[in-house]
């Protein structure tokens, strides 16, 4: 099977080396030219980890065109600040009907995408979905090599037609298909965003730790105390919340560990502490990272939006919010996915009756 990975950063790497591993035609699509060329010189990545072996791709380049020519699949595993971009520029170059996977959507990722993609192309009918979050725990050491440090069990990935989830899970290629399951909307993958949750909150309230160039630290092991913890389940809350007034009632981020990981414990910080791939995760050494420019954007403001717009108290979600626009003097809600532009209603039936176009 011919796949198309679009993004060369952690986890396209390893996903690449993945599929490529398992006897795939992988082709990797960046706009990063140095990236493109150490790629396209050694053509193979170097695999270590979880998975240990050089594995051969067919192809890196810059030009969207060629990677998408007569593909079978595109999977997008950009941060979520490049997906409007992205919906564009693949509008404009796909040729082919291609399912495409958006890996992780955030909040509203597939929503997004479709809009701008059927702006730039309405004589395909493309298949395009979302996952809740990556498969691969993974980080780049180089342009061509990954360390692989985990890969996650039963990722949820919803289809913005509901019933087509299994069709397009089914056609997937077979080492990856059993990492991923059929989720029943798009709210649980959209709302079930748990980077959100992991990634705002510890970043910014360890700001101090994060721009000392003497220092450095581990995100999840250092940066998420008791207290920490204890304030994410407050977000985590309101974000369940928000699921059950949109009809469908997503899994608390404790849960979700013990369904990616297995990790046991009463609280969340005793079953972050019981995930062994969150150990080795090493902490921004900056406030200018994705943990605040793709989760904030692309996963807090959309959330808060909604979840105001339903009704709900959003207080500890908007504090995230105000904290990293003021530190970063960043306007994140101007910035950031704006629901407006979007028939949320077509996918939300709920939100008919309060007249969706209201959200802000």
């Amino acid at each position: 099977m011919k796949t198309t990975i679009i993004g060369a950063g952690n986890t396209g790497l390893a996903m690449a080396a993945h599929l490529a591993l398992a006897g795939n035609e992988v082709y990797i699509y960046d706009h990063n030219q140095k990236t493109v060329d150490l790629l396209q010189e050694s053509k193979s990545i170097r695999c270590s980890g979880v998975i240990q072996n050089n594995a051969s791709i067919a192809c890196a380049t810059s030009d969207v065109a060629v990677a998408l020519e007569d593909t079978d699949l595109i999977i997008i595993m950009t941060p979520a600040f490049a997906h409007k971009e992205l919906a564009i520029l693949i509008g404009k170059n796909l040729k082919k009907e291609a399912p495409i996977i958006l890996s992780p959507g955030r909040t509203f990722g597939a929503i997004e995408f479709q809009h701008y993609f059927n702006l730039h192309n309405n004589s395909l009918q493309a298949s395009i979905s979302e996952t809740q979050t990556v498969i691969h725990t993974a980080r780049r050491y180089t342009a061509n090599s990954v360390h692989i440090i985990a890969i996650k069990d039963s990722v949820y990935l919803a289809t913005l037609e509901p019933n087509q989830s299994q069709e397009v899970l089914s056609n997937l290629p077979d080492c990856i298909r059993d990492h991923f399951s059929p989720a029943k909307s798009v709210i649980q993958t959209s709302i079930g965003n748990i980077g959100m949750i992991l990634h705002c909150a510890p970043l910014l309230l360890n700001s101090g730790w994060t721009e000392s160039p003497e220092f450095g630290f581990k995100h999840y092991w250092d940066g998420i105390s008791p207290r920490i913890a204890k304030f994410l389940e407050k977000i985590d809350h309101e974000r369940v919340e928000i699921s059950k007034a949109l009809g469908c009632e997503v899994i608390s981020t404790m849960e979700w560990l013990n369904r990616s990981y297995h990790s046991e414990g009463d609280t969340l910080f005793e079953r972050i502490r019981d995930t062994p791939a969150y150990e080795a995760i090493d902490a921004p050494e900056t406030l200018e990272h994705r943990y605040i420019f793709e989760d904030v954007p692309c996963g807090l403001v959309p959330l808060e939006a909604i979840g105001k717009y339903l009704g709900i108290d959003m207080k500890h979600t908007s504090l995230i919010v105000d904290l990293a626009s003021t530190l970063l003097e960043v306007d994140f809600r101007e910035t950031g996915r704006n629901l407006r532009d979007f028939n949320l209603e077509k996918f939300f039936p709920v939100l008919s009756e309060r007249g969706a176009h209201e959200i802000s």
